[in-house]
């Protein structure tokens, strides 16, 4: 499998992560993962680099942009963008519908504990301790099934999107740990990290790279639409 390269300069390269593959190397050594394949991609020609950083991953089923190093110099730099907040991710996500404002915000405090049905960890919302998560919505379409929603982390949590929606009743489909619809059942989990926007920390221009909604989940939106 050829990953297709969205922006690379002498400091970063930009990707994009399918669907149903880990972020980077699991428990399980036989696994592949999108971080040890594409540096086995780029470390042939035309790239040929034999240094690509991870700095940041994506739930296994969620498709879309994620950004590397191409140099040690350039961890630091990143890893700041990441740490203050001042690189901006927006997702696109198909949801179950909900009467909703044409944007809106959720502010609260998210935890961490192990669901003993599924045994797996998960987030819920909690009224002390936790940490701060804030996502910005905005409803894209509003289909005669569901809705194509944008969100915008302004905090880094786990499954944060996943759980902002599923406490409001608008569980993303595909979900297979938060709660949504079940039917239309979709090809997976109906998420996707559609951009990255920062200041280029060497070079100061505004730098936006977009990776287009997939074809599963445009197909999906179209089964949404039909009343049924």
């Amino acid at each position: 499998m050829s990953f297709k390269i969205l922006f690379e300069d002498e400091y970063f390269l930009v990707a994009e992560k399918p669907a149903g593959l880990p972020s980077q190397p699991t428990v399980d050594k036989k696994r592949p993962d999108f971080f040890t394949s594409l540096k086995k991609q780029v470390s042939e020609p035309p790239h040929s680099l034999n240094y690509l950083g991870l700095h940041h991953r994506l739930d296994r089923d969620t498709s879309g942009v994620m950004i590397f190093t191409k140099q040690k110099a350039a961890n630091d730099s990143l890893a700041d963008l990441f740490k203050s907040h001042r690189i901006q991710k927006t997702y696109l996500c198909l949801t179950s519908r909900r009467k909703m404002p044409p944007q809106w915000q959720v502010e609260n405090f998210l935890a961490e504990y192990r669901d003993p049905k599924l045994k797996k960890i998960r987030m819920r919302s909690v009224n002390s301790g936790g940490q701060k998560a804030i996502t910005d919505f905005r409803l894209l379409e509003d289909y005669a099934r569901g809705m194509l929603i944008e969100a915008k982390p302004r905090t880094g949590r786990m499954h944060q999107i996943r759980v902002h929606l599923a406490e409001a009743h608008m569980g993303i489909f595909g979900d297979d740990i938060y709660p949504c619809l079940k039917i239309p059942q979709p090809p997976r989990l109906m998420l996707h990290a559609h951009a990255l926007e920062f200041e280029h920390p060497f070079t100061h221009k505004a730098i936006r790279i977009e990776s287009p909604m997939p074809e599963d989940m445009q197909a999906f939106a179209v089964d949404l639409s039909i009343k049924k």
